[in-house]
């Protein structure tokens, strides 16, 4: 059983982006995504050592999503620009009651564009409009400079550095933890 009661939304509009659960229909756009990006991915996302996966094997894996979902237990969501897949985000109950952790990856040919800060903008509104939710933080491996822009950009503070076993190639094992409350949101 999980802490969380409220709803999270299963679809926002950012800009041009739409941030929304996956359906199974959406296996073979999730397919093109990460196989066109699996060589960045692999670097720094440990899932990405299984890849590339058929779409029979993401409808599978969007499935187990939807489950966590109905579950409230962990909250899987891609990142459209019309029909196309250009990432995917969500929003995980991986710390302490209160707190949602956002994670994110771009697909390579849209990395640039601001897509994982504004889907992230998004996300942590989206988040706090959930009144037991009272922090989001953003966690990734200090090595990722690229991935560590996005909570700065957005007025999270480093909050804590952590070690860890690598578990993707170019990690080193140190992750730093950002953090914003409720309160320096609605100031930023």
């Amino acid at each position: 059983m999980t802490w969380l009661r409220s709803d999270i939304p299963t679809r926002i509009e950012c800009d041009e982006l739409i941030i929304r659960r996956y359906e199974r229909n959406d296996a073979a756009a999730l397919v093109d995504a990460v196989t066109e990006s699996v060589n960045e991915l692999s670097l720094w996302m440990p899932w990405a050592k299984y890849e590339p996966q058929t779409v029979v094997q993401r409808e599978e894996l969007i499935d187990t999503w939807n489950n966590e979902w109905a579950q409230r237990t962990n909250f899987t969501m891609g990142i459209f620009i019309n029909d196309v897949c250009v990432g995917g985000t969500g929003l995980h109950l991986r710390g302490e009651q209160g707190s949602l952790e956002i994670g994110y990856w771009v697909r390579s040919s849209h990395v640039g564009r601001g897509i994982a800060r504004r889907s992230s903008r998004a996300l942590t509104t989206a988040a706090f409009s959930l009144p037991e939710v009272s922090v989001v933080q953003i966690a990734h491996d200090m090595a990722n400079v690229r991935s560590g822009r996005v909570p700065e950009s957005l007025g999270f503070q480093m909050v804590q550095e952590s070690e860890r076993t690598p578990e993707a190639p170019n990690e080193v094992g140190k992750v730093h933890l950002w953090s914003i409350t409720r309160d320096e949101w609605k100031q930023s």
